[in-house]
């Protein structure tokens, strides 16, 4: 039976080994001092000229009344037993009593996981995680033990036995859901439950961007906003989700942005923004740099006359202009109505 799961509980490897013969096989299995049996096993007593006619094999079960054998019989019980049985003949002789004590064991292994580095649950139950996540994978069984623990990352169904490799890493995998699935085996043979599960890996960060609401202005190489000017800061990410934005003023240690409120420079003067993002794996973007100045002033304009000669050369001559005070900010319908005035002389 296979169960799928979408929560946390999401097995997955780099199957990086030779596909191999994974079908369980049940078997008897001794740990070095007691064997070990799988649940319905059957029990057979023969003896070598043992027949109805020559007398009788009699049996006790964990020191149960004696019982005569005449068919085999199942372990259908779970845990230890003790077997004693010995052969009667006709006349009533009773053979030496023998004893075997094993364990029968009738419960598959528990799948456990665990996890260090980044790993991020939606309000979905999605999985997330990067190749910088680690799960170790180990089945948990109170009888004879976890043999073989098989996982399979590549949709082939070709399974791998990652019991005891340590932390595992998915590496040289492309973002995106990944399908695990897998089961455990014990000594005996009990197979678990096949366990699937989703999960998305996710190692690309946010890409961040830097809004503006006023056009900035360039002179000398140098970028000119206005001191009005709203800065916004915004980011995405397909995955995982953005999980903060961080800016950065002139050098100064980042301070994480809200996300809702535009901000403006500091002061005036020249600064540096720097921004960057993270999702909510903790995969960071590169640095956004905005460099840019607020206290762009023009300088007065000069006049210039340009005068011809009969040679064909001309003569410029700056002309020195009465100054007056303007006011600082000129309305705007009077900016409309000022026209450049240019002088020159056509020969």
């Amino acid at each position: 039976m296979k169960k799928i799961l979408s929560i946390a509980g999401a097995l997955f490897v780099l199957a990086t080994v030779a596909a191999q013969d994974t079908t369980p096989v049940q078997k008897v299995w001794n740990n070095g001092r007691i064997d070990y049996i799988p649940l319905g096993t059957e029990f057979r007593l023969e003896a070598e000229n043992w027949n109805p006619n020559t007398g009788s094999i009699y049996y006790t079960y964990n020191s149960g009344e004696a019982t005569e054998y005449t068919a085999p019989v199942v372990l259908d019980k779970e845990g230890q037993f003790t077997l004693n049985w010995a052969t009667k003949d006709v006349w009533g002789t009773v053979s030496n009593t023998k004893t075997y004590t094993g364990i029968v064991d009738g419960t598959a292994p528990t799948i456990k996981f665990l996890i260090e580095g980044p790993v991020y649950t939606d309000e979905a139950g999605v999985v997330y995680v990067t190749n910088q996540t680690g799960i170790q994978l180990f089945g948990e069984d109170a009888l004879s033990g976890t043999e073989f623990l098989y996982l399979d990352t590549t949709g082939t169904g070709k399974m791998e036995n990652v019991l005891g490799q340590g932390f595992i890493y998915l590496t040289d995998r492309e973002d995106g859901a990944i399908y695990a699935e897998g089961y455990a085996v014990d000594y005996v043979g009990n197979t678990s439950e096949s366990l699937a599960a989703y999960v998305y890996l996710d190692t690309t960060a946010p890409s961040v961007y830097i809004d503006i609401d006023i056009p900035p202005v360039e002179a000398n190489g140098v970028q000119y906003i206005s001191p009005q000017t709203k800065i916004s800061l915004s980011a995405q990410d397909a995955m995982s989700g953005v999980d903060a934005i961080y800016l950065s003023w002139n050098g100064a240690e980042f301070a994480r942005y809200d996300g809702n409120t535009p901000i403006s420079a500091p002061e005036t003067g020249s600064h540096v923004l720097q921004v960057f993002a993270t999702d909510k794996l903790g995969n960071s973007s590169e640095l956004s740099e905005f460099t840019f100045s607020t206290d762009l002033k023009l300088n007065p304009a000069e006049l210039y006359l340009s005068v011809g000669s009969p040679t064909g050369t001309n003569r410029t001559i700056e002309v020195v202009a009465e100054e007056t005070k303007t006011p600082t900010e000129i309305p705007v319908e009077e900016t409309e109505a000022l026209q450049p005035v240019t002088v020159t002389n056509e020969k």
